[in-house]
C-alpha cells in the first residue's frame, strides 16, 4: 500500500526586534493578510527558533478561531476582527520578549535628532498628537511603542498609523506618508517627555516636571517591567536623563502640537549620539 505524505499546514515564522513568532495557517490565502499586520522590521526566520506560538483558522463560512500557545484565544470572528486580535497579541508579544530593546506604550516623532515621546495606553490621544506633529514636519517614530535601547536612545517602531474617526468611529489605518510625513530609519535622543490628557476647552500650559517624574510615567507604560524590571529601569532612567519633562491638559491637538514642538526645538541635545549600529532592516 502507497502511503500519503502528510503536509505540515502553512505558517509564517519571522523576526522582529529579536523575538521570534510563528503563525501557524490553515490554508496559505491567509499569508499575505497575515504579513500585512507584522510588526516592523521583521524578516524570515528557522522555524525551529520561534519561542511565540500563534495560530489562525477558518472554522466556518464566516467564522475564524485565533490560538495562543496551542489553546484557542478567540473564537467565532470574522476575519477582520481576527486579524485585529492577533495583531495585538503578536505586538504585545514582541513587546515583552524583544531582545535588548526596552518597550514602552507611547507616541514618538523627532526632529533635529531630538525625539518627544508621549507616555500613555490605547486610547489617550497618542495618535491624534502624533499625527499633528507630523503634518507639522516631524518625523515619524510611531504612535504606539517607544523602543529603547540600553543607553536610551529611542528606535523607530513606524506601523500604519490607527486613527480613529470622529466620535469614536471605526478605526482607520494610515501610512505616514498619506500624512504628507516621512518615517524614521535612525534612532534619537529622548529630549522632551510629555505627560498629557486630552481635556474640552483647555489651553496648554504645562507645568515643568522633574526627571523622576518623567521616569515614573516611562515605567507606568514600560511593557516589560514586570518581566525585565532591571532592564526597564536601567533604560528609561538613562532616556529621561537630560530630557525636559512636561505635564498638562491639552485641548484639540493643533495648537498643543505645534507648542510641544516648540519646546522640544528649543531643548538642546544634552548627550553625545553614539554611532547607530541598529542596523534595521527587513519591512515596515
Amino acid at each position: 500500500m502507497r502511503l500519503r505524505k502528510r503536509h505540515s499546514p502553512p505558517s509564517v515564522v519571522v523576526e522582529a526586534f529579536g523575538a521570534q513568532v510563528q503563525v501557524a495557517l490553515e490554508v496559505s490565502e491567509l499569508r499575505e493578510r497575515v504579513e500585512e499586520i507584522l510588526p516592523p522590521n521583521w524578516g524570515p526566520c528557522d522555524v525551529t527558533e520561534a519561542t511565540g506560538q500563534f495560530g489562525l483558522r477558518q472554522t466556518d463560512a464566516e467564522s475564524y478561531e485565533v490560538t495562543v500557545d496551542g489553546m484557542p484565544w478567540l473564537e467565532h470572528a470574522t476575519l477582520d476582527v481576527a486579524l485585529s486580535m492577533l495583531d495585538a497579541q503578536i505586538r504585545l508579544f514582541i513587546a515583552t520578549n524583544a531582545h535588548d530593546r526596552i518597550f514602552v506604550h507611547a507616541g514618538v516623532v523627532a526632529t533635529g535628532g531630538k525625539a518627544l515621546v508621549i507616555p500613555g495606553e490605547s486610547f489617550s490621544g497618542k495618535t491624534t498628537l502624533v499625527s499633528a506633529m507630523v503634518e507639522l514636519g516631524a518625523t515619524y517614530y510611531s504612535d504606539e511603542y517607544a523602543v529603547l535601547d540600553d543607553q536610551g536612545r529611542v528606535h523607530p517602531y513606524p506601523r500604519r498609523l490607527s486613527i480613529r474617526g470622529a466620535n469614536g468611529s471605526a478605526t482607520e489605518e494610515r501610512h505616514v506618508a498619506e500624512l504628507g510625513g516621512a518615517a524614521a530609519v535612525g534612532s534619537a535622543e529622548l529630549a522632551a517627555v510629555v505627560v498629557t490628557r486630552y481635556r474640552p476647552g483647555a489651553e496648554w500650559q504645562p507645568e515643568r516636571v522633574s526627571t523622576g517624574q518623567g521616569v515614573l510615567a516611562l515605567l507606568a507604560n514600560t511593557v516589560p517591567a514586570r518581566e525585565r524590571p532591571q532592564e526597564s529601569l536601567r533604560a528609561v532612567s538613562r532616556a529621561a536623563a537630560g530630557a525636559i519633562v512636561l505635564d498638562g491638559d491639552r485641548g484639540e491637538a493643533g495648537s498643543a502640537a505645534q507648542a510641544m514642538l516648540d519646546a522640544l526645538a528649543a531643548h538642546p541635545l544634552t548627550k553625545s549620539p553614539p554611532p547607530d549600529r541598529s542596523g534595521a532592516g527587513g519591512r515596515s
